[in-house]
């Protein structure tokens, strides 16, 4: 096999590297993990990889997952590029998202009904009342059920003819004709070879079996790739969390009789009663001590619960003619979630339960504003079995390092492995490191804040605003404290992220001009868009304030104990807050350089970076220039500058022009 066969580029070395570990992963349908740092193209040797493992088959069913919906554009975007190259019209895809995301007339349904949208859009269909569902389907006399009508179908294959569907393009095809978004969206999956989905469809086992079912797929005949596969593990760890708040347990005992009636299950007002005792009698505890408390499974799960109605209870919460999610959308459904994953941490010691407040800063003392939280703390025992299941899978990311820890973390151990440091030239970035300040708790104050606000505006004024600058913090508090000190921006524009922001608004805004953008680590702004037009970035200096480690919680402990547990002693520290906490920055970092002409500053600002500075990749020791002060920080960006003008003037190029 050439590796090379179905690459629609001129390659680098890297990536023949990542194109050699795709192809190879597909063909011994096996586990793959491929850490690349950003510029790679882990997309495209992904993809091509995948076609050159199987350039004989014509059959392949391939699930792309994504984190959001705006980080499967770039799939789409090289899945067009290898039609077009190649000439290959059997490689469709379709872009799924929720029914709700695209229902026309979504907010008449939730009008309509206290019973979430999914199940009232249920009632609709079923009542014949939804216009949009029943223009799409027309009955069958020979099939005995709805089935898609010709015209419907004549929409479907023209948007298979273009080979990439996604919303857009559903949009303009369904709105003049009044068809239901959705489910021409779920027949262009059904007939493409490849479909692309957040993590829940895959890694949720409740939306997992429905969602194959709906495309007709047998997970031992899928081959997956996972993107920004170093979000997996935490992200199945909050997907099969089950929560609870004491405003839905009073809800539920004022309805308890209703609720008995509706089901016919004689013990559903007993375990409510249960529940809602057990926030009565830990909420004292809970409001003295001001944090949360740990309670045992037998705590919310009370023992004259019959299993099988439960599991009839839970069953009741799937809609079967809607086969994209499982909604929890009542007080009831998550009330039934949160006994079942009771049960759960009742036969395993793999599982967290806790009684928190939700809204500390008001002052004062109400149990509406609590909540139960049952939270799994294996990972692996969620992850492993999918991928071991799937034909063969994919795991990339370019934070998937090292990659031996999240192999660990994924029950993967013995999956092939290739980490890729950056393409980039060496030179193009300089990495300024922080001797003095530090954001730890016990050096917090006015004049931390106010030196740090220095720093920033330092770096401000003497980076050339060319391009916009992000300047990240651990937390809005941490940020909201610095920004108090009025940091000129010069040129570039201030914006401050707040939360529901949307990031096409600040796209549009760095467009137009150079902006200083003030957000959190973690945040939209730092991992939920690519700062990119004509494929270079649009970022030329990053400054990381602090490190975003978690605040310490009674979950947090236990996920630590449970790491130290399972892998040995001093682990759980390191894998359950230095590692997430960390990856946060170099995920950040990944914006700066986006194509060798990219070129640019970092700074952070704490002197504890500097113990963790090789998990930042390969190669970067040759960029740092630690610094102690503000003039300092003046000099070096001045050298870096001049050094790089230097050499594009000379060479045409960045060479490697950093020795310092």
């Amino acid at each position: 096999m050439d590796a090379l066969a179905y690459f629609p580029y001129v390659p680098r070395q890297s990536q023949k590297d990542a194109l050699r570990l795709a192809m190879e992963t597909f063909a011994k349908s096996t586990v793959g993990m491929l850490s690349a740092d950003c510029g790679v193209g882990k997309t495209i040797s992904a993809l091509s990889g995948f076609l050159a493992a199987r350039n004989e088959s014509y059959d392949f069913n391939l699930l792309l997952l994504t984190r959001t919906h705006s980080q499967s554009r770039v799939f789409e975007e090289e899945i067009t590029v290898l039609r077009e190259k190649f000439r290959i019209s059997h490689l469709t895809s379709t872009t799924m998202v929720s029914r709700g995301h695209v229902c026309p007339i979504r907010n008449q349904i939730e009008g309509e009904s206290n019973r979430g949208f999914l199940r009232a859009c249920g009632m609709m269909i079923r009542s014949h009342r939804c216009s949009h569902y029943w223009d799409f389907y027309s009955r069958s006399r020979e099939e005995g059920k709805a089935v898609p009508s010709e015209f419907a179908m004549i929409v479907i294959e023209s948007l298979l003819d273009m080979g990439v569907v996604n919303v857009d393009r559903i949009a303009e095809h369904t709105d003049a004709v009044g068809m239901c978004p959705y489910e021409v969206l779920r027949w262009c999956a059904r007939k493409s070879r490849v479909v692309i989905g957040p993590y829940s469809y895959l890694f949720k086992e409740r939306v997992r079996k429905p969602f194959l079912a709906s495309l007709h797929w047998d997970l031992p005949a899928v081959d997956v790739v996972v993107d920004e596969a170093h979000n997996l593990p935490d992200h199945v760890l909050e997907a099969e969390t089950a929560k609870l708040t004491g405003a839905e347990a009073s809800w539920l005992i004022s309805n308890k009789v209703m609720l008995v009636k509706e089901t016919g299950i004689e013990w559903l007002g007993e375990a409510i009663d249960f529940v809602w005792n057990t926030f009565l009698s830990h909420a004292d505890e809970l409001f003295m001590k001001q944090k949360e408390v740990v309670l045992r499974s037998w705590d919310v799960v009370p023992r004259f619960m019959d299993r099988k109605e439960l599991e009839a209870l839970l069953s009741r919460t799937e809609v079967t003619e809607i086969e994209d999610s499982i909604p929890t959308e009542t007080p009831l459904d998550r009330f039934v979630e949160l006994l079942f994953s009771g049960v759960r941490a009742g036969e395993s010691d793999d599982w967290h339960i806790t009684l928190e407040e939700m809204h500390r800063w008001k002052g004062y003392n109400d149990i509406a504003d609590t909540k139960i939280v049952i939270r799994p703390l294996n990972a692996a025992g969620i992850i492993a079995p999918v991928l071991r299941t799937a034909r063969a899978s994919l795991l990339m990311s370019g934070t998937l390092r090292p990659t031996s820890l999240y192999s660990r973390l994924m029950g993967v151990q013995g999956a092939l492995e290739e980490d890729i440091t950056s393409p980039f030239p060496r030179g193009s970035r300089m990495v300024l490191l922080e001797q003095e300040l530090s954001t730890k708790y016990t050096e917090r104050g006015t004049d931390l804040w106010r030196k740090i606000a220095g720093r920033i505006e330092t770096a401000l004024q003497a980076m050339p605003a060319e391009k916009s600058a992000l300047i990240a913090f651990p937390s809005y508090n941490t940020m909201q404290q610095v920004l108090s000190f009025n940091i000129d921006t010069g040129y570039r524009q201030r914006v401050v992220e707040e939360r529901g922001a949307k990031i096409e608004e600040l796209m549009e805004l760095i467009i137009q001009k150079p902006c200083a953008i003030f957000l959190v680590f973690g945040g939209k702004f730092s991992e939920g868009v690519d700062l990119v037009q004509d494929g270079r970035s649009l970022v030329d200096l990053i400054i990381g304030v602090g490190i975003p480690f978690s605040p310490p919680t009674r979950y947090q402990q236990a996920l630590q104990e449970w790491y130290d547990k399972r892998f040995g002693e001093g682990t759980g520290y390191y894998y359950s807050s230095v590692v997430p906490s960390i990856r946060k920055v170099v995920q950040l970092i990944g914006r700066l350089r986006r194509s060798p002409e990219d070129s640019g500053v970092v700074m952070l600002v704490d002197r504890r970076f500097g113990r963790h500075i090789k998990m930042f990749g390969k190669g970067i020791e040759s960029d740092l220039w630690p610094y102690k002060t503000d003039e300092e920080i003046r000099y070096a960006i001045k050298m870096f500058n001049q050094l790089r003008q230097e050499s594009v003037r000379e060479n045409g190029t960045p060479t490697e022009c950093l020795g310092c």
